[in-house]
């Protein structure tokens, strides 16, 4: 799974994956919230971006992935995800865009009947893990609203003209090869791993003998109906067409040596002895261009798509106000950030720094930051210790947010 490469999907394609925030999530670390980042205005929390972290890690979890980089780089991106994310749906409100009641509902009754689940057991769901339904239908309308700005901005792409299909088919030649493959028939006497010397020899002197009458012109496939062991012995041997990497070494090694009509000698495996018969070999060759026509249309037209909102939001970044403060300290000598090697010495680490501005004339703004991210410290303190519910703990912090 790629976590930032961006394509233009439909809403209800897009939320199809909405309800693994509903899984279950790493124990998150104890952080004092904070803001993070501000997008034209719009506070980012330490909160919620650790949220999200801990999404995205089930995510790559979930579909046994292992983290290809450093943990600091990737809340980084996370971090990037959610400015990008943002800047759309600040986008979508100066454009006037909306989206009904009615939309958010159909995508949520969507998830539910993907999932299996009813509402009641997804409202338990959240409720675990301190959610609200209000909550998670915001979740789902900012994904429909991102989707629609996409779509409004970025319209629709130009037809794939069949000589760029045929341009990157010859440039691509390699990816749509077919290898050589031989027809395979074998013999097959198994000898058990831990079974004694002599009855391995026997085995081996067995196959020679077999070998032999193979060699004088005996039918091959007779030959293995009577003295085959493998599963295959009822077919005459047959293997079909092999291709590389499916099975042991030793046997691909002698099946991909012979030519049409050869025999191989006695080949030793993990499973016994072999005899290998190739029967007819099919040479490598390009797929023809008509069969992979479509996927290369379904690939240019993608890479289209990813180019066009690449630079979208490049130029979105570029006209905005964006102001990054997460893992910044006041500068001091000696004082450079080295990456942490625990997961919650990074939330630590982001909770616990000080910032330093990022544009001239910043201190008032920097100073009211701090002023925010005590009070939001303090509503968390009182949610921790259930003396103020979930439903009232939103209400206050966005109360707060938008006092800035």
């Amino acid at each position: 799974m790629k976590f930032w490469r961006k394509s233009v999907k439909s809403a209800t394609v897009a939320l199809a994956l909405g309800v693994i925030l509903l899984a279950t999530q790493p124990a998150l670390a104890k952080v004092v919230d904070r803001v993070v980042a501000t997008v034209n205005g719009v506070i980012i929390t330490l909160s919620t971006l650790q949220e999200r972290t801990s999404i995205l890690m089930q995510q790559m979890q979930s579909a046994g992935e292992t983290l290809k980089m450093e943990e600091k780089e990737f809340i980084l991106k996370t971090l990037d995800s959610i400015i990008e994310e943002k800047l759309q749906l600040l986008e979508a409100k100066r454009a006037g865009l909306e989206v009904d009641e009615s939309a958010v509902q159909a995508a949520l009754d969507e998830i539910l009947s993907k999932n299996n689940i009813t509402m009641e057991q997804m409202e338990e769901m959240l409720l675990q893990e301190n959610r609200s339904m209000e909550l998670y239908k915001n979740h789902i309308r900012d994904q429909i609203m991102t989707s629609k700005v996409m779509q409004y901005h970025m319209g629709k792409f130009g037809e794939v003209s069949d000589k760029q299909i045929k341009k990157y088919y010859f440039q691509h030649q390699k990816d749509y090869w077919e290898p050589t493959k031989p027809f395979v028939r074998h013999i097959l006497f198994i000898v058990e791993e831990d079974s004694p010397d002599g009855v391995r020899e026997s085995k081996r002197e067995q196959a020679n003998q077999v070998l032999e009458q193979a060699q004088s012109g005996a039918d091959f496939s007779e030959l293995a109906k009577e003295y085959s062991e493998d599963v295959s012995a009822s077919s005459g041997g047959e293997v079909g067409w092999l291709t590389k990497g499916h099975l042991v070494p030793e046997f691909e090694s002698a099946a991909f040596g012979l030519k049409p009509g050869e025999l191989s000698d006695v080949v030793e495996s993990r499973y016994g002895f072999h005899i290998i018969k190739v029967e007819k070999v099919r040479l490598g060759k390009a797929e023809p261009l008509d069969n992979v026509k479509a996927k290369i249309k379904q690939t240019l037209s993608l890479e289209a798509r990813h180019k066009k909102y690449t630079d979208w939001i490049k130029d979105l970044k570029k006209d905005s106000m964006i102001q990054i403060t997460l893992f910044e300290k006041e500068e001091s000598p000696g004082n450079d950030l080295e990456p942490a090697n625990d997961r919650e010495e990074h939330w630590e680490e982001a909770s616990n720094v000080k910032k330093k501005s990022l544009v001239s004339g910043a201190g008032r703004k920097q100073k009211n930051f701090r002023v925010m991210e005590r009070k939001l410290a303090f509503i968390k303190k009182l949610r921790r210790h259930k003396k103020i519910t979930e439903e009232e703990y939103h209400s206050r912090k966005q109360r707060l947010l938008d006092q800035l």
